[in-house]
């Protein structure tokens, strides 16, 4: 009998989301890279009862913690599983901060719920299970894989264009076209700032709803970039023109609006640290994280000279995915 299970759950940063057109071929999909360094680590106990310990120094709402509780028990009910489990947040980043803590928490909660009672699932049951996914697949494939992906979403069939949080659950997988390792060499810089916005789930929704639907065009800008662009140079390990395609990302027509719906704070913030020497700048999802790359990071990081209420970090690619540790 399984008693304590640990999944060590990397970060991911978004780049960009391609068509919330509601007039193309497809819905949603999008671009985005794992990262080491920015885990969610959560320990799993054998018990009677669903109980949630959050040691993050930021950590889930009581609502938040219902939720997920109410997620496991419609799991169970569904599934007439039996062993129940304690769930721990030993640390990781502050939920809604941009790094898919959301996603990666759902599918390990899943694996533990799998792996506690003698489920052997693929990775297609674990993320159908977990009801994410539905709107890009780069949380859920980066969650298993790392490096970088770039999907094409699911076949348009009208349905509302929302976040995955918002949905019931996708019944088909986003159809990834690409997964590539990122150069480990290659150093990202990460900036949370204090004053920053934390987007809720509900917050999330209502972005969606005042911003969708987009230009075609810009769809297929988006997604150049992210193909010719970032994939291309990740392939032939050309730092230069990754920088170039994460900037221009920034100007499509989604991606301008989630900065839009930050403070300007980090406005000011991404305008510095061109300043300072950044190559490239990027907000991952609606933030607050701001992401950057540079020929010396360490060298930025100084020439900012930031309050210390602002979390910095310097991190590589994660091209593995994350860690599951049986007892």
């Amino acid at each position: 009998m399984r008693n304590k299970i640990k999944i060590t759950a990397p970060g991911r940063i978004h780049v960009n989301l391609f068509d919330m057109s509601n007039s193309g071929y497809r819905q949603n999909g999008g671009i985005g890279f794992c990262i080491a360094g920015v885990d969610t680590v959560i320990e799993f106990v054998a018990c009677e009862n669903f109980k949630v310990t959050d040691n993050r120094a930021i950590g889930y709402s009581d609502r938040e913690v219902d939720a997920l509780i109410n997620f496991l028990d419609h799991l169970y009910a569904s599934c007439a599983y039996v062993q129940k489990f304690t769930i721990t947040f030993l640390s990781g980043p502050a939920p809604h901060s941009g790094f898919g803590t959301g996603t990666s928490t759902r599918l390990a909660c899943v694996e533990a719920a799998f792996c506690f009672n003698n489920v052997d699932a693929d990775i297609k049951q674990v993320v159908l299970a977990s009801g994410r996914g539905g709107t890009s697949g780069v949380g859920v494939n980066t969650y298993f894989n790392g490096g970088m992906s770039i999907d094409l979403g699911v076949k348009s069939t009208g349905i509302p264009l929302a976040p995955s949080s918002a949905r019931q659950g996708p019944s088909t997988m986003p159809t990834q076209i690409m997964s590539l390792p990122l150069p480990i060499s290659w150093e990202i810089g990460i900036i949370v700032a204090p004053k920053a916005y934390r987007v809720s789930a509900e917050e999330e929704i209502n972005f969606f709803n005042r911003t969708c639907p987009v230009d075609p065009l810009s769809v297929q800008q988006s997604i150049y970039h992210a193909l010719s662009g970032m994939a291309c140079s990740a392939i032939e390990s050309d730092f230069d023109t990754f920088c170039s395609a994460v900037n221009a990302t920034q100007g499509t027509e989604w991606k301008e609006a989630e900065w839009r719906a930050q403070v300007d704070i980090l406005t000011d913030l991404r305008e510095f640290l061109h300043e300072t020497g950044a190559k490239c700048v990027g907000l991952s999802s609606l933030g607050p994280a701001i992401y950057f790359m540079a020929d010396d990071i360490d060298a930025v990081f100084a020439s900012l000279n930031l309050a210390d209420d602002y979390w910095l970090t310097k991190c590589l690619p994660n091209n593995s995915g994350r860690i599951l540790e049986i007892d």
